[in-house]
């Protein structure tokens, strides 16, 4: 590059003006999968608090001497009772305590294993145990297995929202209480952890004072099954008990959906109760307590004991998955895939299931629990890593409601009731329909470049491919620019115009059409069957929570003055920060002859999110010269610490300018401890693993290069009166200081152990350039 020409290209990155750019963050729940091109949501294993391979120990300590009474006498009133809680050496104080359940409280009558809600934020509002404020711990009543919830969620977090669950062991006052499935409260945290709007409205479908029981009173009556009570929302009131809200019109919203749903005209319905609800996740809903046999929440209870949300973000009401202690029972081996359906009152099965291709959505998802959740050599071995944890504790567990042996029996019932079930609903005439195979998707940009990113307002096509056509009706694509809410459906033709190749070679194509910078599109694949039902199938299988996505990029900057040069996602011993600490590293590299003003560039991991580090203002990197960012998520340790951590298993890193624009990308996988991930040659050539060159050149010698800034250090980068200089590869050097327009401050040549006075200097950032052998290279600090 000239000198002018890089001149204007420098003048271009100093006057720029920063355009906004998309960023996103997802749930929890949620994750991108670059190298599959699928957006998950569930399945990822649980960490922390409910990480299901740890079994913690919980101590309750009631100063009361008549703890357990007063806790008897407040569960009326759910009024919580304040003890010290110590988890694993931790001590929380001021927790509250109170007995939880309805039927497994009065039914376990006078056992001593109760169920109890533990509120860490009692009297503390900032107290929580491992982010969460809420602990439930239940005494697995009908369940001598311990293990039907626990596996229940597990298996089913796969597909719909459910709480995470995991094993404590607890001790009251240090008397060991046993074993206790930890069960994650449904609230404004758990929402949060699968929706990208937690504000909305959670109602649980339980009847406020009422009772549950079989035979109680309005037992299967579908008065909270999204039943039409009429258009009075009293009359709903009675019937669902309101958690959460920050909507004064919400159970309008409510009332809305049920009308909806009983009133629609069959013919009607699908595109109807769309608009108000999340159709798919509903049949997921509907296929995971069915595929479970889970008697006691929607399905079988037809009024109570699941949750409804109602989401502002998408305008959608879901209903959600609640208490699973009495699943997978062996009485229940014969339902149907389709139990319960006949009965008006329990409209999300007999309204739904009624419309032809509603039912055969649900029928592919109910195959796809089949098929993966009731894998029985998959189920087994989790039983079997559960056994593992507790069965010792459980055979120590002196309060349990139910014998060892009945554990040892029911932890094989469980196993044998899967493989029952699965053969019952395998069995059913509509399940065994087969759908179209199909055998890849994937999307091309219209620079034909396989899952390239288009550019903005660019269309992309989708193409799926069949390895037989023969049985094949028709094919849609359904997209979406938005991640949460309803697709758009499109019909894909093999008729060789739509870039689909040749006409009739078994690959189908379609547009989608384009979107702005920063949108992620998600889109998924449905193929029909040309038999009489009709049979649909899916790619991913998990659509509409498991799909596909690329995201619209933003424009690349046309020219590339710095890159990134080398990565170190392991530092074990290689390089330590001003703090003497090993943190991960990036090294940047400057491509030009002239320092280039990196203001407003940005560092990122995060895909949607290019501007997760910005640059401070005035930063400059010399000409040839390097820059290193420590990524190690503690940006108080100094202006050159990034807000994020490097991934020593894989991931990508992004550099973006001042206006938003690509400058370079990288993406790794496992990485070595102590070995530098660099470009060889230096500054241009792919990236290897090899030894480290912190701050140098990787391989090859530039024509022109800097001095490495490992050959020189400066202490402290937040200073108040001096500065240090430490000179390793050289006797002396000239140091220059300058502010952050570039004008020069003072200039001396500085030896080994010299300090510098800056006591003068306003406060603020300065650049310190140190010229050594004829190149200079520079390093930011703060004048406190």
């Amino acid at each position: 590059m000239t000198q002018s020409a890089s001149k204007f290209l420098l003048a271009g990155f100093l006057f720029g003006c920063a355009l906004p750019l998309f960023s996103q963050n997802f749930p929890s729940a949620i994750r991108l999968d670059p190298a599959a091109h699928i957006l998950y949501t569930g399945g990822q294993s649980s960490e922390g608090l409910y990480d299901e391979s740890t079994l913690r120990i919980f101590e309750l300590w009631f100063d009361q001497t008549n703890y357990w009474q007063q806790l008897t006498t407040n569960y009326s009133t759910k009024t919580d009772l304040p003890a010290i809680l110590i988890v694993e050496g931790d001590t929380f104080p001021n927790v509250g305590v109170r007995f939880k359940g309805q039927t497994s409280y009065s039914m376990a009558q006078n056992s001593q294993k109760k169920s109890f809600n533990i509120t860490l934020d009692y009297a503390d509002p900032d107290q929580n145990l491992m982010g969460y404020e809420t602990i439930n711990l239940n005494n697995a009543f009908e369940d001598a297995s311990f293990m039907r919830e626990v596996s229940f969620l597990h298996q089913i977090r796969k597909h719909v929202p459910a709480a995470q669950a995991n094993y404590v062991q607890l001790y009251i006052n240090g008397v060991y209480w046993g074993v206790y499935p930890n069960v994650q409260q449904l609230n404004r945290d758990y929402i949060k952890e699968w929706f990208y709007n937690n504000d909305g409205t959670l109602w649980r479908a339980d009847r406020p004072g009422g009772t549950g029981g079989p035979g109680g009173p309005g037992w299967g009556d579908g008065t909270g099954g999204l039943n039409n009570l009429g258009a009075d929302t009293t009359t709903y009131k009675q019937y669902y008990t309101l958690k959460s809200t920050d909507d004064s019109t919400a159970w309008d919203e409510l009332v809305r959906v049920c009308q909806k749903l009983n009133t629609t005209p069959a013919a009607q319905l699908e595109d109807t109760i769309s608009k108000y609800m999340d159709l798919d996740r509903t049949l997921w809903f509907l296929a995971s307590e069915i595929a479970f046999s889970d008697d006691d929440s929607y399905v079988f209870k037809g009024k109570m004991d699941y949750y409804i949300y109602y989401d502002p973000e998408t305008g959608f009401l879901t209903p959600l998955e609640f208490d699973g202690n009495s699943v997978m029972k062996s009485n229940a081996t014969n339902w149907s895939a389709f139990y319960n359906e006949t009965k008006v009152n329990y409209p999300l099965l007999n309204k739904l299931l009624a419309v032809p291709s509603i039912r055969q959505r649900y029928l592919a998802h109910m195959r796809t629990l089949v098929q993966e959740e009731m894998n029985t050599t998959a189920f087994n071995a989790l039983v079997d890593q559960y056994d593992a944890l507790i069965n010792a504790g459980v055979q120590a567990d002196t309060k349990k409601l139910y014998s060892y042996n009945e554990y040892t029996t029911q932890k094989t019932a469980i196993k044998t009731f899967v493989q029952t079930h699965r053969n019952t609903l395998s069995n059913h005439a509509e399940m065994g329909a087969v759908g179209p195979v199909i055998s890849a998707v994937f999307m091309k940009n219209a620079a034909g470049d396989t899952w390239g990113a288009p550019a903005e307002n660019e269309s992309a096509v989708v193409l799926a491919t069949f390895n037989s056509t023969t049985d094949l009706a028709t094919v849609h694509v359904y997209y979406s620019g938005a991640l949460a809410g309803r697709f758009s459906k499109i019909q894909m033709f093999d008729d060789g115009a739509h870039e689909d190749g040749n006409a009739g070679d078994g690959v189908y194509g379609a547009d989608i059409p384009g979107f702005a910078t920063g949108t992620y599109v998600r889109f998924y694949i449905e193929a029909k069957s040309t038999n009489t039902a009709g049979t649909v199938t899916y790619s991913p299988v998990g659509a509409e929570h498991n799909v596909y996505y690329y995201r619209v990029v933003a424009p690349w900057a046309t020219e590339r003055p710095v890159d990134i040069n080398e990565i170190m996602a392991s530092n074990a011993t290689t390089a330590e920060d001003e703090n003497d600490q090993y943190e991960d590293w990036i090294e940047l590299y400057n491509l030009t002859d002239i320092p280039v003003n990196l203001s407003g560039y940005s560092l990122s991991d995060n895909p949607s999110n290019l501007q997760k580090w910005t640059f401070p203002e005035g930063t400059l990197i010399p000409e040839f010269g390097y820059m290193i960012v420590w990524a190690d998520e503690d940006s108080a340790q100094g202006p050159f610490h990034a807000n994020f951590k490097l991934s020593a298993s894989g991931e990508s890193l992004m550099l973006s300018d001042a206006m938003g624009r690509m400058v370079d990308t990288l993406n790794w996988g496992q990485q070595v401890t102590d070995k530098g991930y660099a470009r060889v040659p230096n500054g241009t050539g792919p990236f290897v693993i090899q030894e480290p060159t912190f701050g140098a050149n990787n391989g090859t010698v530039a024509v022109h290069e800097a001095p490495s800034l490992a050959a020189w250090s400066l202490t402290p980068s937040l200073a108040k009166d001096a500065l240090r200089i430490e000179l390793f590869e050289a006797n002396s050097g000239t140091l220059q200081l300058l502010d952050l327009q570039g004008k020069l401050l003072t200039s001396k040549k500085v030896s080994n152990n010299d300090r510098i006075n800056v006591s003068e200097l306003p406060v603020g950032t300065y650049a310190a350039r140190m010229i050594l052998e004829g190149h200079s290279s520079v390093r930011l600090f703060v004048k406190q």
